[in-house]
């Protein structure tokens, strides 16, 4: 750990972003080697009272208008790192001025047209289906679709499901059912819909991009991942188990491994992002997204792996050696709930 004046010490700063970015930001303070700003578009947000110092991002209008205010922040703070959240592919299309203001841009990918690819689920199946295992899928933009769709994968496979082509956290996924809503509903059950109740949702209504997929029953999967320049550094490939909270393990499967390589090449990326696959009925597994940022269960993965994922990630920025970054599979964690205390006041 360095014994440098905080004030010495390169600023690094973690813009607008979802919750991980607490631990990420205790982990690149914790190791002394940086003074580190957080900011956010609320002075409610859990994790401004771990940096340095936590301010509140302004309203934007547009993503051009944020650009202009992380360039004024850049010059303002002497920031040497910005590790990006909102509007992070618009940002990644302005690197070459952000770097020339002497900042290094930390996003996922080093090619803009990534975040969309990512994003559109639809294009992304049609791209990667040759060479990864993928859920057989339909875009649908009606019901008509959707019902024919369904059906036919129902005949095929036992049962179908559906979500948007282009959305996060799982918004909108349902698997559909022949009846039984009010039973689910009372069971606290929200993934499954019926087909009637469906019909009354989409039938003349004109929808999004909608996929219609296989439902795969088997274990699910997710692989947080280091990149940097287009190649896999480490990645924890956490498997989700059936038991009492959040039960998972990391496991090693070096299918995914380089299933998750070649994502890294493709879609040239560099630095922290999430794939998540699904076992099929015979086990095989599917992918079924890249999300394009750090995912929520990133605190998961240091868990499993003792890795501080998020540091490693700010010093492959900076040329900082990495070290072993292999560990051994087979733990199993939990999670529990964290009361955060908020700074008196955020500017």
């Amino acid at each position: 750990m360095s014994t440098a004046s905080p004030d010495a010490l390169p600023p690094v700063w973690f813009s607008k972003n979802i919750s991980p970015t607490l631990q990420r930001i205790r982990q690149v303070k914790r190791s002394g080697r940086y003074r580190v700003l957080a900011s956010h578009t609320s002075p409610d947000a859990g994790y401004l009272g771990a940096a340095d110092h936590g301010f509140v991002e302004p309203p934007m209008p547009s993503a051009a208008a944020y650009l202009d205010y992380v360039l004024q922040t850049v010059q303002k703070h002497n920031i040497a790192a910005l590790v990006a959240g909102r509007y992070a592919a618009h940002l990644a299309q302005h690197r070459a001025e952000i770097g020339a203001a002497g900042c290094h841009l930390i996003v996922p990918s080093t090619d803009p047209a990534s975040f969309e690819r990512c994003e559109d689920k639809a294009h992304f199946y049609q791209t990667f289906a040759e060479h990864i295992p993928m859920p057989e899928t339909r875009p649908v933009q009606n019901w008509p679709q959707m019902l024919a769709a369904a059906r036919e994968l129902e005949a095929k496979y036992g049962s179908a499901c559906i979500k948007p082509a282009c959305g996060i956290f799982g918004i909108g996924f349902r698997i559909l059912t022949e009846g039984d809503d009010l039973k689910y509903f009372l069971s606290g059950n929200p993934l499954r819909l019926s087909y009637p109740a469906a019909e009354l949702l989409f039938k003349d209504q004109e929808l999004p991009v909608m996929l219609v997929m296989e439902t795969l029953p088997g274990f699910e999967y997710s692989i947080d991942v280091l990149a940097r320049g287009g190649e896999l550094l480490t990645c924890v490939i956490r498997r989700k188990l059936v038991g009492l909270g959040n039960l998972q393990t990391a496991v090693e499967h070096p299918q995914m491994r380089e299933w998750t390589a070649l994502l890294c090449r493709e879609l040239q990326m560099d630095g922290l992002f999430n794939a998540q696959f699904r076992e099929d009925k015979h086990g095989q597994p599917k992918l079924l997204e890249v999300n394009a940022r750090a995912s929520g269960g990133l605190p998961i993965s240091a868990a499993l792996s003792g890795l501080d994922l998020g540091l490693l990630e700010v010093d492959s920025h900076f040329g900082v050696p990495l070290g072993d970054l292999t560990f051994a599979a087979g733990r199993r964690v939990t999670e529990s709930q964290e009361v955060i205390a908020l700074p008196a006041k955020v500017l």
